[in-house]
């Protein structure tokens, strides 16, 4: 038997190495002749880096410091391989940056990503991917095209950067001062979502609460970033309100496209070519994936979705996820392409504290009781 295991990371618990890690010790206990290969995955959010270090011959990590999420020094980094640049923006405008009391999207900025861009071009990056996911902004990358030049004016002579609650005050872009090298640059957002910037399942609505929103706030956020994009088509002739995963990092994605002329791609499709996912699949015969939470937003791209997808496509004959809590029907998993999805929280075994804090020990006890 072959045995593929191939999750992403349980948020906030453990890497995906360390996922892959636990998976494998029990199902080396359960079958010892097995031939198994783990490998950890990404969706193009956090943990995107680690991973494309681990894949990637030959790359160097720059650190430096940038404007943080609440416009204080932090220390990010990226990844510079043969002049591409991976960029994970959750280094500069994370929500790790971010104190949970003080985590509010209206006021937050993504000036460190557009940092983080001109050193990758000034260390002669062409080809630049930006790894969309855990930010705690909503400025639809006001911030990041700030930094690299663009230039943001309301009614008042002086420009200003924008950030989520008053994109609204912004009635000119000026495009006079940007870096001149980003039209020699290729940029590709790599998204894990497939939401777009407004709307019901947009970046507002979808999003913000997570980072700190209150409901109360959400439409005049809407509104903000409505009136936004409206300037981006306007003033850049670019319509990006519609686009699937415009909405992925508070809009920044949407940002990219507009600012940058950058492509969206899904992030398990670039992930999964780096690591070369489908040689490994070849004469698997059963693929084990997983997260934290198997919800609404796996169907909408994330690594689950991208690994039941390729192994059904491949012929692997079973697909299992494993996660923390489910809460998708067992129509919806087969929809996805996997046999079976199996919960810390479904076994009367595993309490809640220690599915959070002793995660390992409980995938373990989970093997062992499912397979």
């Amino acid at each position: 038997m072959k045995i593929l295991i191939a999750p992403d990371k349980f948020k906030g618990t453990l890497g995906a190495s360390e996922v892959a890690a636990a998976i494998g010790r029990a199902i080396r206990r359960k079958y010892p002749q097995a031939e198994i290969i783990e490998q950890p995955m990404a969706d193009g959010g956090e943990g995107s880096l680690e991973l494309l270090a681990a894949a990637l011959p030959i790359t160097h990590r720059h650190r430096l410091q940038v404007t943080g999420p609440l416009r204080r020094p932090v220390l990010a980094e990226y990844l510079l391989a043969d002049n591409k640049a991976y960029i994970e923006i959750a280094t500069a405008c994370g929500l790790k940056h971010v104190p949970a009391p003080r985590r509010n999207p209206a006021e937050t900025t993504t000036i460190g990503v557009g940092q983080l861009i001109d050193d990758a071009i000034a260390r002669g990056a062409t080809d630049v991917y930006l790894f969309l996911g855990g930010s705690a902004t909503n400025d639809a990358g006001a911030g990041m095209a700030a930094a690299l030049g663009y230039r943001f004016f309301s009614n008042r002579p002086n420009d200003f950067v924008p950030t989520g609650s008053s994109l609204r005050y912004v009635g000119r872009i000026d495009t006079e001062e940007v870096l001149p090298e980003l039209g020699r640059v290729r940029f590709t957002a790599v998204c894990d979502v497939d939401n777009p910037l407004l709307g019901p399942q947009g970046a507002t609505y979808t999003y913000a609460p997570q980072k700190g929103a209150q409901a109360t706030e959400l439409p005049d956020l809407e509104a903000s970033v409505a009136h936004f994009a409206e300037q981006l088509n306007h003033w850049l002739k670019t319509d990006v309100s519609t686009a699937p995963g415009g909405g992925a990092a508070g809009g920044l994605a949407a940002g990219a496209m507009a600012f940058l002329n950058a492509d969206i791609r899904a992030g398990t499709d670039v992930l999964m070519g780096a690591v070369g996912f489908d040689a490994l699949l070849k004469d698997v015969d059963l693929v084990i994936t997983g997260e934290g939470k198997i919800d609404a937003q796996t169907l909408h791209g994330k690594v689950v979705s991208g690994v039941a997808k390729r192994a059904r496509a491949a012929g692997v004959p079973r697909v299992i996820a494993l996660c923390g809590r489910s809460e998708i029907s067992p129509q919806d998993a087969a929809a996805l392409g996997l046999n079976d999805v199996y919960a810390l929280l479904d076994l009367s075994s595993i309490t809640l504290e220690e599915a959070m804090y002793r995660t390992a020990n409980s995938l373990e006890r989970l093997v062992g009781v499912r397979f």
